[in-house]
C-alpha cells in the first residue's frame, strides 16, 4: 500500500475501535517538506482546548496488553524483566506477527530510523566535537540483549525465530519506544508528554531506564505518537483520564498548521540522540564542559595531593560533576565558578575553606573570567577547524550531515557568546577598578595639597 494508504487504514482502525477523530485533522507528508514523515495538520481553525481525538486504554500496547503475555510462560517472564525490556520484547513479538491487533499501527511507524545509532563511521565523523557519540551506547545496549533478550528468545522457540527476532530488530523496537512511547499514567488527569521528556538519560535503547522511577506503564500510545515535535511551536498536549488518553489544542491554531506535541526542552545533541533531528532555532540549546577536564586545565601544576583534597571537597559540597552546564543565557553556572575559585586557591586559602567546609561564593572576579575563558577556548578547540555555518549554507549535504552541523553551530555559538560575555565583564571590572584607583589617587593627592 501507498503512503496514504497505510494512513487511511490505520485511521480506520482507529475509529474501528473505539477512538475519536476531530473533523478538523487530518495526517499530512511532511517528508519533503520537513523531513519529517507522518504528521497531523488542521484542516480548519482549532479552538484552545477543543479535544484533537481520543484514544481507549485497550488501544494502547505494553506488557500489559500485548497477546505475548498470554503464550506459556510469558507473563511471569515480563513481570520479572525491569526498566524498558518488557516493553521492548512485546514489541519485537507483535511487530513479527501479520494478525497483531497492532498491525495497521506497526504499519505506519518507521522501519528505518536517523538516530545516530544507525549512522556509518563517515557520519558519525560529522559529529566531531560533539559528545553525541559517547552517548549512543550500541555496545551497552547489545551486551544487554545477549544477557537479557536473548536467553528468553532461545529458551522459547516455540514463540521465537532466532533469524527474525535478532539483535536488528532489538535495536529496531528499542528506537520505536525512545522515539514514540509514552508514560501512561492511569486514571490520573495530568498533562504528559513524550517519554524522553521524563529524563531518561541512558543508552540509545534505553535499556538502563527504571520504569518504575516513572508514573504509569510504558506504552506506545497510537495515534499520540503521531504528532511531530518542534522547539517553540508545541499547540497540543495529551491528558489521561480514567477511561482514555485525550489529545486537546493548548492553544489557537490556525487551519493548514501543523499540530505539534512537545517532546521536551531538549538541546539539539539530546533530539538528535534521540530522534534522529536537530532544530535550527533552538532556545533549549547547550553545550557540556567536562568536569574532569575542568580540573585537568586547573590543576595541572598543582601538588597531586592538594589536588586530590580539593576534588573530594568540592564533591563533599556537591559543586563538582561529571559535566557543567551553559546554555543560551551564556553565563558559566555558579558551581562552575565555586570550583574555579577552590580549583586556583593556594594551600592556605583552600585550609580556610575546609576549615569552614563551605563553598566560596561564586563571584564572577576578572581572575575567574580569565580561567573561564581558557576552559571554553580548550572546549572549541574539539571541534572541526571550519565554518560550519558557511558548510551548512554553501554545501548540499544530506539530512544526517545538516543536523549534525546544526549540533556544532549551536554549542560553538554558546561558547562562543559566553566567551565574548567574560571578556566583556572582565574589562568592565578593569576599568572600574582602574577608576577606583584614580578617585583614590585624586583624593590623596587633593589632601597633600591641603
Amino acid at each position: 500500500m501507498s503512503f496514504e494508504e497505510l494512513g487511511n487504514a490505520f485511521w480506520q482502525w482507529l475509529e474501528k475501535n473505539g477512538s475519536t477523530l476531530s473533523d478538523g485533522i487530518k495526517f499530512h507528508d511532511y517528508r519533503d517538506s520537513e523531513g519529517a514523515g507522518r504528521g497531523v495538520i488542521a484542516t480548519r481553525d482549532l479552538q484552545e482546548d477543543e479535544v484533537l481525538f481520543t484514544i481507549p486504554r485497550p488501544l494502547l500496547l505494553s506488557s500489559q496488553t500485548s497477546r505475548l503475555r498470554q503464550e506459556k510462560d510469558m507473563a511471569e517472564i515480563l513481570d520479572k524483566m525491569s526498566g524498558w525490556n518488557p516493553l521492548i520484547l512485546c514489541l519485537m513479538y507483535e511487530s513479527q506477527r501479520s494478525d497483531s491487533f497492532w498491525k495497521p499501527y506497526f504499519d505506519v511507524l518507521p522501519k528505518d530510523f536517523s538516530t545516530p545509532m544507525f549512522w556509518d563511521k563517515q557520519e558519525l565523523n560529522a559529529l566531531e566535537g560533539t559528545d553525541i557519540v559517547e552517548k549512543i551506547g550500541k555496545e551497552e545496549a547489545e551486551a544487554m540483549f545477549f544477557q537479557e533478550i536473548q536467553p528468553i528468545l532461545k529458551d522459547h522457540p516455540e514463540i521465537f525465530n532466532s533469524d527474525v527476532h535478532n539483535v536488528d530488530l532489538f535495536h529496531q523496537c528499542g528506537s520505536l519506544i525512545m522515539s514514540y512511547s509514552f508514560h501512561d499514567e492511569k486514571a490520573t488527569p495530568k498533562m504528559t508528554q513524550k517519554n524522553d521528556d521524563n529524563g531518561n538519560d541512558d543508552g540509545e535503547d534505553g535499556e538502563n531506564e527504571d520504569e518504575d522511577q516513572e508514573e504509569g506503564l510504558l506504552a506506545m500510545v497510537p495515534m499520540a505518537d503521531m504528532l511531530n515535535h518542534k522547539t517553540g511551536y508545541n499547540n497540543a498536549r495529551l491528558f489521561h483520564e480514567p477511561n482514555c488518553l485525550r489529545m486537546k489544542a493548548i492553544k489557537f491554531i490556525k487551519a493548514g498548521d501543523q499540530i505539534y506535541n512537545t517532546y521536551g526542552d531538549l538541546c539539539n545533541a539530546d533530539l538528535l540522540r534521540k530522534y534522529g533531528f536537530a532544530d535550527e532555532n533552538n532556545s533549549f540549546d547547550l553545550v557540556e564542559i567536562n568536569g574532569g577536564q575542568v580540573v585537568e586545565l586547573c590543576c595541572d601544576d598543582t601538588d597531586a595531593s592538594l589536588r586530590d583534597r580539593k576534588i573530594e571537597f568540592l564533591m563533599e559540597e556537591e559543586a563538582l560533576d561529571d559535566c557543567f552546564v551553559i546554555d543560551t543565557e551564556y553565563i558559566l553556572p555558579p558551581e562552575l565558578i565555586s570550583t574555579l575559585h577552590v580549583l586556583r586557591a593556594s594551600a592556605e586559602e583552600f585550609e580556610k575553606m575546609e576549615s569552614k567546609q563551605k563553598l566560596p561564593k561564586p563571584k564572577l572576579t576578572p581572575t575567574i573570567a580569565k580561567l573561564g575563558m581558557q576552559i571554553l577556548e580548550e572546549r572549541l578547540k574539539r571541534y572541526p577547524q571550519e565554518d560550519d555555518n558557511q558548510t551548512l549554507m554553501q554545501t548540499k549535504c544530506n539530512r544526517n550531515k545538516r543536523h549534525a552541523l546544526l549540533v556544532r553551530i549551536g554549542e560553538k555559538k554558546i561558547l562562543e557568546e559566553t566567551i565574548n560575555k567574560l571578556k566583556k565583564e572582565a574589562e568592565g571590572q578593569k576599568r572600574s577598578a582602574e577608576g577606583g584607583q584614580d578617585n583614590k589617587d585624586h583624593i590623596n593627592k587633593k589632601k597633600k595639597k591641603n
